[in-house]
């Protein structure tokens, strides 16, 4: 499925030092995450029904889910993810119309490769999770999802040209759960098995895998909640 993400004109935003937006990144993840060290979760999740389960795969169905993005171009998926993060993280702490502080959520969430979402124009305020699109190139595009109270109508305004507000329209997924870290072969892994259980169950899917973590760096391996989702069709 061919991501659609839809952008609005907005003012310019002011430079930050690069050691304030490593911190903001850094206590985002905290503040998404809820965290501790335990993986004890704390920050709002979208909402969602299991329509069934076998062992660590579930079958979702989402509701549409309001969004935040940017998109950026890098040599590595971690640098483009850490300048997004910090872009999203000015928007929820006040870079917007009105200065407004908005509420986070989790996961954060890394589409790799040829995945893609489908985002549609319009604009927002902040909750979990935080979704990474990899796009064709060297191109990542970050989004935030947006507190179950927010919406389109009463999210602020961006003051950051690059960073966009729009919905994620509803849809039914296929998740996979791994603990461990969030690591390219870790998820490589899940994926394999999420793929290799749905050619089995014969259900169709878009090929938009995307990997989620849902705690911070200091959150004991074995305690991680990580997954890897894709869209049904």
């Amino acid at each position: 499925m061919t991501d659609h993400i839809g952008t609005k004109p907005h003012a310019p935003s002011s430079s930050r030092p690069s050691v304030l937006r490593l911190a903001g990144a850094l206590a985002l993840s905290a503040v998404v995450t809820g965290c501790s060290v335990f993986g004890a979760p704390a920050a709002e999740e979208p909402p969602f029904s299991v329509t069934r389960q076998e062992g660590a795969i579930e079958i979702r169905d989402y509701a549409e889910l309001v969004v935040v993005s940017t998109t950026v171009e890098a040599d590595s998926r971690d640098s483009a993810v850490g300048q997004g993060f910090s872009r999203l993280f000015d928007y929820i702490t006040g870079a917007n119309a009105g200065s407004r502080d908005i509420a986070m959520t989790a996961p954060v969430i890394v589409a790799d490769g040829e995945a893609a979402l489908s985002v549609e124009g319009a604009e927002i305020a902040m909750t979990a999770p935080v979704l990474v699109e990899e796009s064709a190139g060297k191109a990542w595009t970050t989004v935030f999802v947006l507190p179950e109270a927010m919406t389109l109508d009463t999210a602020p305004l961006p003051s950051d040209p690059t960073v966009s507000l729009g919905t994620i329209p509803g849809r039914r997924v296929a998740t996979i759960r791994f603990s461990g870290f969030f690591s390219d072969s870790n998820i490589a892994e899940a994926e394999a098995e999420l793929r290799a259980w749905l050619e089995a169950e014969q259900i169709a899917h878009r090929g938009d895998f995307t990997s989620a973590g849902y705690n911070p760096p200091w959150t004991l391996p074995w305690l991680r909640r990580n997954e890897v989702i894709v869209t049904l069709e």
